[in-house]
């Protein structure tokens, strides 16, 4: 059945300005989830309120609220039902309740490994781009930077120059190897810079990082790139797994 009211809890709890929930949002909206069912507020059947009343109550963009009950809809919670919403589709309780455990332990696995594979191979290729970096290169790296920060000031997420920085980090490096590797995994490295996955925080974060990494490279210094590269995963890490990170 249709809902015939929001959900006491999926009601925003501040007043507007609200804060971009800390955890990865698929994460945030799964347990949200899960407490709305096992207090009866969410039923099976019942629809979701719509993707901008649940953007405004979770401070994020309505792209990051679809994209994590896309991802929700995969692992076989939800149901989108085109020109009607978006349905819990779970029959029990403990059927959802379970489902959902399932999916927030896979999304911060999935999104650990991703971090640790590039904490294997990034350092080195910043150590590589502060050892060949030609003044060209330099100048590409600033703009790059420069489209970050404009594009977080009007709003957007930065996640594609965030990306085309790493890039041509690699690139730059000079190690052809290291270059056809990360292009090849681009799409799994994408995993940590999902739509979901973004904040104010992050942004401004990963911005400030970017910078300390340019000028270690600009200066020609490879390990202080090295560095600032490990610091800043080490960084991301932590802010989105925290320090009790899911183990193998």
């Amino acid at each position: 059945m249709e809902y015939a009211r929001p959900p006491l809890s999926v009601r925003p709890a501040a007043k507007p300005g609200l804060k971009p929930a800390r955890r990865p949002v698929a994460e945030h909206i799964a347990q949200r989830l899960a407490d709305l069912f096992a207090s009866g507020e969410l039923k099976s059947g019942d629809r979701l309120p719509p993707e901008r009343r649940l953007a405004e109550v979770f401070g994020v963009s309505r792209g990051s609220v679809r994209e994590a009950i896309r991802a929700l809809a995969e692992a076989g919670v939800l149901e989108s039902r085109p020109g009607s919403g978006t349905y819990v589709v779970l029959g029990r309780q403990e059927e959802l309740t379970a489902s959902l455990i399932a999916f927030i332990g896979d999304v911060r696995r999935k999104l650990r490994d991703v971090i640790e594979v590039r904490q294997i191979i990034e350092p080195e290729i910043a150590r590589l781009a502060a050892e060949h970096a030609s003044p060209a290169d330099i100048a590409q790296l600033r703009l790059l930077l420069a489209c970050q920060r404009r594009e977080i000031a009007a709003g957007g997420t930065g996640r594609d120059e965030d990306g085309a920085f790493h890039a041509s980090l690699a690139r730059i490096s000079g190690n052809q190897v290291l270059f056809d590797l990360v292009e090849g995994i681009a799409d799994i490295i994408a995993e940590s810079r999902a739509d979901y996955l973004q904040n104010e925080e992050r942004r401004m974060t990963s911005y400030a990082a970017h910078e300390l990494i340019l000028a270690a490279v600009e200066s020609g210094d490879g390990d202080a790139a090295c560095r600032a590269m490990r610091d800043h995963l080490s960084s991301l890490k932590q802010h989105f797994l925290g320090a009790a990170a899911v183990k193998s």
